[in-house]
Formats: structure tokens, C-alpha cells, sequence
């Protein structure tokens, strides 16, 4: 975690956040939708900006911070064919199996 920058996350969050529809003008299922992965997202940078600024340096915290930063970019991976997708800032602290994207590959 130590290697992603304030900005790399902001850029980041900005691009998904730019992609995500706005729920107000879905109807019934595609709101649901939209409204559960823009959770998702928010909940994943909550989570790395909360144990970026963690006092506590132990092994759990930094777990848990390269998991949701892991998850934000696999999310943002969705678009990856965009021109504005931000490759830089979408450095990744573990690989990911592409089939199976929660599974670790050390």
C-alpha cells in the first residue's frame, strides 16, 4: 500500500466514480444495480483511506488495505478499454487469476 500515492487513489475513484450512472434516472432493477456498486466502490475507498491513515502498522491492516484497494481496481477494470482509464493508477499490490478475481496468485 505504501506505493500508491493520494493521488493515484483519487484518480482512481474519480474515473469509477465518472463511469457509475446516476441511480436517480434508472428504473427499479438497473437502480438497484447502479446503486449497489457505487456502495461497493464507496465502501472500498473508505477502507484504503481509512488504513492508509491507521496508526497501526501491523499485517491485518495492511491485508485489508491492499484487498479493498485490489477490489477498487478489479472495479475499475470493467472499463480498462477507455481511453481515460487511468493505467497508472491502477497499480495493483497482488495479481489476480482474470477468471477469478478475489483469488490471490502470489
Amino acid at each position: 500500500m505504501e506505493r500508491i500515492t493520494e493521488d493515484q487513489i483519487a484518480r482512481l475513484v474519480s474515473f469509477v466514480h465518472a463511469r457509475i450512472l446516476d441511480a436517480d434516472s434508472l428504473q427499479e432493477e438497473a437502480c438497484r444495480t447502479v446503486t449497489a456498486l457505487r456502495l461497493v466502490v464507496d465502501k472500498q475507498v473508505a477502507a484504503v483511506r481509512y488504513f492508509r491513515s491507521s496508526p497501526s502498522g501491523s499485517a491485518a491492516v495492511a491485508e485489508h488495505a491492499n484487498a479493498s484497494w485490489n477490489l477498487l481496481v478489479s472495479i475499475a477494470r470493467i472499463w480498462r478499454d477507455h481511453s481515460e482509464f487511468p493505467i497508472d493508477a491502477a497499480m495493483e499490490t497482488f495479481d489476480f487469476d482474470a477468471e477469478s478475481p478475489l483469488m490471490l496468485t502470489k
